[in-house]
């Protein structure tokens, strides 16, 4: 055979080796993307769990529903809105692919160590148990069987975004934000007090047959009515606990400076709520619930707005002739 010849073939055996290197890559790289495979983490008929436990070696958190209303650690009732997003990751999250082998046992260890077991059950039977945890950028998201040391990197189709962080979510932001919800039909006290100035201190009282503002002869009753419906869903924006934040443990052994009380016909929804000064280049202001002895915090643009004065419910003379025509 001359060299010619000999180069064709050895080029036809290199041509050979390489495609057979691709094809073996991409059969390994890709044989976790078949449809079975591609949801071996996903629960497709998530409306038969009614309970989901996710535990960290920091914090463990169980979500039950009971009646329709899913209730955390057995006491708090959830935001259902994060709910119906855990559900849908449930039932949505597909495998792209193994973690290459050669990371496979890091990767593996990476997730036992700073991951979450999720335990998923419904009428008392474990329905899907696994890991799962994200990478230290938080930009790729891992789940893994219990029982088989074979990372995977998972995604919701069509979405890129970092399935994990749903897992990482801290207990207390699964608890549902609304704090009282009242109206003019079962309100029979809204009292805002001012420490530092008590002559704006505002007394909303349910008296005879309608509510009234104390102090105030020329009432302004629609101000007074659009006023007692910015209370019909207060929520707060984040539960706190103590020892969480050092700025404001600090701050909650200061004084108040106004205190929103409300007396409702319903008692869940009778609340004493104690608020602390502004820190510096904070958006947020302190807050404290008496009855449930918690720590809150809110957006201070909105609930400062909702800090009223007296005089804010005093129809102006204008308004007092445009009545009288």
């Amino acid at each position: 055979m001359d060299q010619s010849k000999k180069n064709i073939t050895l080029l036809v055996l290199l041509g050979m080796l390489v495609l057979s290197s691709i094809v073996l890559g991409l059969t390994d790289e890709t044989s976790i993307n078949t449809i079975e495979d591609k949801e071996i983490f996903s629960i497709q008929d998530t409306s038969k769990v009614d309970l989901i436990s996710i535990k960290s070696k920091t914090e463990s958190i169980q979500l039950k529903k009971v009646e329709r209303q899913w209730i955390l650690n057995e006491q708090y009732k959830t935001e259902q809105n994060i709910i119906k997003v855990l559900l849908s990751i449930l039932k949505d999250v597909e495998v792209v692919r193994r973690v290459p082998k050669n990371q496979a046992e890091d990767i593996s260890n990476h997730i036992v160590d700073n991951g979450f077991l999720i335990e998923i059950s419904g009428n008392g039977k474990l329905i899907h148990s696994l890991y799962a945890s994200g990478n230290d950028n938080k930009t790729v998201s891992y789940m893994m069987s219990l029982d088989l040391n074979d990372p995977m990197i998972v995604k919701i189709p069509g979405y890129e975004s970092y399935v994990a962080g749903i897992f990482e979510i801290p207990v207390n932001d699964w608890r549902d934000r609304l704090l009282l919800s009242t109206n003019w039909r079962s309100l029979q006290n809204l009292q805002i007090d001012y420490t530092e100035y008590p002559e704006f201190n505002v007394n909303i009282k349910f008296e005879f047959d309608f509510l009234n503002v104390e102090g105030i002869t020329n009432l302004d009753t629609a101000r007074m009515m659009s006023f007692i419906d910015e209370f019909n869903y207060l929520q707060t924006d984040r539960y706190l606990e103590k020892g969480q934040y050092e700025r404001y443990d600090s701050l909650f052994q200061t004084p108040s400076t106004v205190t929103l009380s409300i007396e409702d016909i319903n008692s869940k929804n009778s609340k004493t709520i104690y608020f602390f000064p502004l820190l510096s280049e904070d958006p947020m202001m302190l807050g404290y619930v008496k009855e449930d002895e918690q720590m809150v915090l809110f957006e201070a643009n909105r609930i400062q707005s909702l800090f009223a004065v007296k005089d804010d419910f005093e129809a102006k003379p204008e308004e007092q002739g445009l009545n009288n025509h």
